[in-house]
């Protein structure tokens, strides 16, 4: 696993980047590549823009320090023990740590302590860009990279402290996402049409961000619901410039006490198809019976107001995997049947594929028969990239295959600093998945129900 990375946006619309895969597509003649490469997917079923009010302004650069050398040798050996699951001795007994993958915030205790640090990659560099240094306690602090990548992805301060006379050790950890400078651009509409004509693809849906704004961790607003009925708006002007292009879903973090209101607020908007919800963004915990319950609530409601969902369903906080897809089918699908639910990113969230055990539960009941999957569909949304192995595209073609292909939808995800444009994303899918000519043009001609 790389440096905990968060939802971003990255404005890669003009044209195709390069694609180191592009050489053996073009080795390819005959028939059947022809065939191939002139299946084009008729919608983009899971597109973003990025609105002003969601920008971020780059973080000037930092200059690297010199530490002293009691001070390096502590960050030397807490790049050693990044990536290992093992207690480690450079903390205090009592340390603390944000988990900034969890759901929790703080972890106290040693023994608590390489949950966390198993998250990291084993070449994770701490980059030092201040310190102080006194007679029992001080501080490191600076950004995390990653192997030999001058890009900052995270953020760091090390709160150290020593009895007299010995080591230095880390009484506090903390971390955490750096923006993105691609972040410091809107994304409107007109970039994500030439996105679109530049593979040409007809329509798309797009999918509000207003659920940042009800994100946990963000710092408390008294006009947070205002944030996010002005996100829901913008998106929805922002989509009626062409109306026959694109289709508007708002969003909402469905636990928050003004779900509910502006879900109905959005089944009253005759543009809006839908709702989109990110269970890692809006800090979900299917394991937690209040969230169940509060998502519960959500789903009836949605499917009351005929509202369907797009449910972005990987979370953040500990192992993701079988348990929680099989709370998602028993508890949460019943209570929404008369709607179609899309997955997105195959049951996990992209870039690349898995866990397959969170899709297997699915693809099994699918296959079973069970009545409640009776209106479940998947997105493919940056599932495919260059990094997997053929095992690996072999396990997504037999997921699909069970799942059934017609349940399949197109989506590239553009405003992600990981998914390249929609052309050069079906490029990737339709060159590296082992699925026949049939089943590819069966892919692209998926439309939702919700479209029709």
């Amino acid at each position: 696993m790389k440096v905990l990375t968060g939802f971003c946006a990255l404005a890669l619309l003009a044209g195709c980047a390069h694609d180191p895969a592009m050489a053996d597509r073009n080795k390819l003649t005959g028939p059947t590549a022809q065939k191939r490469s002139a299946i084009v997917p008729l919608v983009d079923h899971h597109q973003h823009l990025l609105s002003p009010a969601t920008v971020l302004p780059p973080e000037p650069p930092l200059l690297r320090v010199e530490l002293p050398p009691e001070l390096d040798r502590v960050l030397r050996q807490r790049e050693q023990i990044s990536g290992t699951a093992k207690p480690s001795e450079l903390y205090t007994e009592d340390a603390q740590i944000l988990d900034v993958g969890g759901d929790q915030p703080w972890l106290r205790g040693r023994a608590a302590i390489p949950k966390v640090l198993s998250r990291y990659t084993p070449n994770t560099r701490f980059v030092p860009n201040a310190y102080f240094i006194g007679d029992t306690a001080g501080y490191i602090a600076g950004t995390v990279r990653t192997g030999d990548a001058p890009k900052d992805e995270m953020n760091f301060l090390l709160a150290l402290k020593r009895e007299p006379g010995g080591p230095w050790r880390i009484a506090a950890e903390d971390a955490a996402n750096k923006p993105v400078p691609d972040l410091a651009a809107p994304i409107t509409v007109d970039a994500l049409i030439n996105a679109l004509d530049d593979a040409g693809i007809q329509r798309a849906v797009v999918l509000s961000l207003a659920y940042w704004f009800g994100n946990p961790r963000r710092p408390p607003s008294a006009d947070e619901y205002a944030k996010v009925r002005a996100e829901n708006d913008w998106t929805v002007q922002q989509t009626a410039r062409y109306p026959d292009r694109l289709i508007p879903f708002c969003s909402v973090n469905p636990l928050k006490d003004y779900a509910l209101e502006e879900l109905e607020r959005c089944s009253k908007m005759p543009q809006v198809k839908g709702m989109k919800l990110h269970f890692g963004n809006s800090r979900i915990d299917l394991e937690k019976p209040e969230h169940v319950e509060g998502l519960r609530r959500f789903f009836r409601a949605a499917n009351d107001h005929r509202m369907p969902i797009v449910a972005h369903l990987w979370f953040s906080g500990g192992t993701y995997g079988r348990k929680h897809s099989e709370i998602f089918l028993n508890q949460l699908l019943p209570a929404a049947p008369d709607i179609p639910i899309q997955i997105a990113h195959l049951a996990g969230t992209g870039p690349g594929y898995g866990p397959d055990e969170a899709l297997a539960v699915y693809a099994e009941a699918i296959a079973a028969g069970d009545p409640r999957t009776r209106n479940l569909l998947f997105d493919l949304t940056t599932v495919v990239t260059h990094d997997e192995s053929p095992e690996e595209l072999a396990l997504i073609v037999k997921r699909i295959r069970q799942i059934g292909v017609q349940r399949i939808l197109y989506g590239s995800d553009l405003g992600t600093p990981s998914a390249p444009p929609p052309v050069q994303q079906w490029s990737t899918i339709r060159r590296r998945l082992p699925l026949t000519e049939e089943e590819l043009r069966t892919i692209a001609n998926n439309i939702a129900p919700y479209l029709r």
